[in-house]
């Protein structure tokens, strides 16, 4: 009788989207079980491939697996649900979700080989008299073994008492010591201390909240909450004490959160409450001390996780809470395949395990709070902020004005004179401009061209320090040129505004303020974030000029300005939700301030400053904000209202782009011809937004209905009929349900 097993291959180009089926051997056996890596033969190669199910016979002849990997079980059979839900719902293949649900880097355990006693400590005392004449150090040593639990190497024992390696050395020849390896635990806060927080008193807001969130966990029911609370309303205290009794039960919970820069004060918070139970998941800890956190979860060690979008694939037991802090954040969204976002994933995985999950917000994504309207989630309201403290005041500054007046800065007069009366009464302001760099293109004054990249239809971003071009799309670098490269000219001039030049004239105008920058660019280094926010929280920052990075989930109570040197960035974009997205970024940044007994206010400026989205963002009406954008979104039927698929077609040879884009339109639309549905529309294919990156010509074509269902049956048949056809080599198709973002 054999034992056979239903693996997923791990492949370069992974055309083949389905399991094999392999023999194992006797002597594996006992070690081939569920989510475990294998070394299996395809073809006449080796390659890895993942367990996904045991079987008692084969259908068809097989052959063995080759060995096991390792000693790591990757997943167990709720996380492989995740990953096929995943696979079926964003139309990837199985093992690019499953890799996406897998830890990846560098999997060993680290060890070090520590000096141990070799006998008791009773013998070891017998030892040291005798020795303690004739070998004094080597005493001395046994006795610092007899007298700690040191747990050192050969090194840092000799140097506890003064000697060399050399003696221990002699010690182990003499079998009165020997050596062990012992694992070294990698945790990335070690070093740090937490100052340990207790429960605080709830408002009456704050009460109910957590009184519908414990109903839904105590009788283990799958419900979504979407937690709406303004800027400062205590959101955090409410998810801290609902885990604390969601321990209590024995049962563990993930928080997510949408950016690595909010994770430090995130952590703060957690571990202040909850020390040891909290592990941490994120891509700026190594992937050594990723495999530790996620070895302490998987052991049960940690009941907590806190990370950003792949925390959600925590393998974590009992699972009885998911929280999702500032749920609207695009960043939940996965770029690359498998394009998964993490709400969604969340709610069905908490689905698996009769969990609650909450979605937290000041200013909800309007799918999510149409979602409450139609009793899908249910809304939890927090209207006021702590302690009562007023919402900040918000001044919107037109722009257009004053370049009329003369003022050709970046900054108004009203901004100015608010930052110098912050730093005459010693407070801090945070200065926003969401796009980073020191101007936005280079241009040549008298023949009109813009330096932009080779591989990327865009242009280049100045930096000043050090000065070069940048292409923020594919990372790549080069000089600033002396001369147009296309007339010769020397009327090289720099346009437009990027963090960089925020902070270098607001040095010029304030050189008594100590003023950083918080950005992508600034925050490369591991620990950066931290060191940056700790400073400012110590006031040894007064302006922190920033991108998004600093507009959400901060608490600083000593700032009391916010400046928004432009509004009007993402109202540019060619997308559905580029007004949304302004509101939302306008009102997360303005909730930065007035969060102490100081109070606070908001100098926003823009040259649009009439636009719905500034003025409600003004006045922090969400719910007029609301009703103004679903009725447009109903009105041109895009989401919540309808559906999206976004192909898009991308390859080095322009020609073959143009002709796999058309071809795919021909193919969808003959789809839903032989489907005869007349609602589903077909938008393209037209060359995309950003028409080439990282060396490849981009066309897109957009697919919208009411059921998701029948479009992914004509994405899937579309895709595939296209993969079959000789015009399609070395052309990819990238196939993204529920796009967020269409450029």
């Amino acid at each position: 009788m054999g034992e056979y097993i239903s693996v997923i291959v791990d492949l370069p180009v992974k055309q083949v989207n389905k399991e094999f089926t392999y023999h194992v051997p006797e002597e594996w056996q006992d070690s081939v079980h569920l989510g475990r890596k294998v070394i299996v033969p395809f073809g006449n190669q080796k390659k890895d491939g993942y367990v996904i199910a045991k079987k008692d016979k084969a259908e068809v002849e097989t052959k063995d697996i080759l060995e096991v990997a390792d000693d790591i079980v990757y997943f167990n059979q709720e996380l492989l649900q995740v990953a096929q839900w995943m696979a079926e719902y964003y139309q990837c293949y199985l093992i690019t979700a499953i890799k996406a649900v897998i830890p990846s880097g560098d999997l060993k355990i680290k060890t070090k080989r520590v000096v141990e006693l070799a006998q008791s400590k009773s013998a070891t005392k017998q030892k040291i008299n005798e020795l303690k004449n004739r070998a004094p150090k080597q005493a001395e040593v046994l006795r610092y073994l007899v007298d700690h639990k040191a747990d050192l190497i050969t090194t840092e024992l000799a140097n506890k008492v003064d000697t060399s390696s050399g003696t221990i050395r002699r010690l182990a020849d003499r079998g009165l010591v020997i050596y062990e390896k012992k694992e070294v635990k990698r945790d990335p806060y070690q070093n740090l201390d937490f100052d340990e927080s207790n429960n605080l008193d709830l408002t009456s807001e704050q009460e109910q909240a957590l009184n519908s969130i414990m109903e839904a966990v105590n009788n283990n029911q799958s419900q979504t909450f979407l937690l709406k609370g303004v800027t400062g309303s205590g959101k955090t205290e409410v998810y801290l004490q609902a885990i604390d009794q969601v321990l209590e039960q024995g049962q563990g919970a993930i928080v997510l959160v949408p950016e690595i820069s909010l994770t430090p004060q995130t952590i703060t918070r957690f571990k202040g409450r909850f020390q040891e139970q909290v592990a941490v998941l994120h891509s700026q800890l190594s992937s050594g001390e990723r495999f530790d956190e996620w070895r302490r979860i998987k052991n049960g060690e940690a009941k907590i996780v806190i990370g950003a979008r792949s925390a959600i694939f925590a393998p974590l037991s009992d699972l009885g809470l998911i929280i999702i802090d500032e749920e609207h954040e695009t960043t939940y969204k996965q770029d690359d395949h498998p394009k998964y976002h993490a709400r969604e994933v969340a709610i069905y995985r908490a689905g698996l395990k009769q969990a609650a999950t909450v979605l937290g917000t000041a200013t909800p994504s309007l799918e999510a709070y149409y979602r409450t309207q139609n009793e899908d989630y249910q809304l939890l309201e927090l209207h006021n902020r702590i302690d009562d403290r007023p919402m900040p005041e918000v001044e919107v500054v037109d722009m257009r004005e004053e370049l009329n007046r003369g003022n050709r800065t970046m900054f108004s007069e009203l901004l100015q004179e608010e930052i110098t009366t912050r730093l005459e009464e010693e407070e801090q302001a945070i200065v926003f401009l969401n796009r980073r760099g020191f101007s936005t293109f280079v241009q040549c004054r008298k023949c009109g061209y813009v330096m932009r990249c080779e591989d990327c239809d865009v242009s280049l971003t100045y930096h000043s320090n050090p000065p070069l071009l940048h292409c923020h799309y594919c990372d790549h670098k080069e000089k600033v040129p002396d001369n147009c490269p296309e007339c010769g000219s020397k009327y090289i001039k720099y346009f437009g505004v990027g963090t960089q030049k925020v902070e270098e004239q607001l040095n010029e105008l304030f050189p008594e303020a100590n003023i950083k920058r918080m950005d992508v660019d600034t925050t490369r280094k591991k620990g950066a974030y931290r060191r940056i926010l700790s400073d400012f929280k110590e006031h040894k920052i007064d302006i922190l000029v920033g991108t998004q990075m600093v507009a959400k989930g901060h608490d600083f109570p000593n700032v009391t300005l916010v400046g928004v040197v432009t509004a009007d960035t993402a109202l540019n974009f060619p997308d559905f939700r580029s007004s949304e997205r302004t509101f939302q970024l306008l009102t997360q940044v303005a909730g930065r301030t007035g969060r102490g007994d100081k109070g606070g206010e908001v100098v926003v400026q823009s040259y649009t400053p009439e636009h719905y989205s500034i003025q409600l963002a003004k006045e922090h009406d969400y719910k007029s904000f609301y009703e103004q954008e679903i009725a447009s979104r109903e009105a041109t039927s895009y989401p919540p209202f309808s559906k999206l698929i976004n192909f898009l077609v991308s390859a080095e040879d322009e020609d073959k782009v143009i002709k796999n884009a058309h071809k795919l339109g021909e193919l969808v639309r003959g789809k839903i011809e032989i489907l005869e549905n007349n609602e589903i529309q077909v938008l393209g294919p037209v060359q995309a937004p950003l028409s080439k990156l990282q060396g490849k010509f981009r066309w897109q074509l957009i697919i919208k209905g009411q059921e998701l269902d029948l479009l992914r049956e004509i994405s899937d048949y579309a895709v595939t009929e296209l993969r079959d056809m000789s015009i399609s080599e070395n052309v990819k198709v990238s196939v993204d349900v529920d796009p967020l973002r269409m450029l």
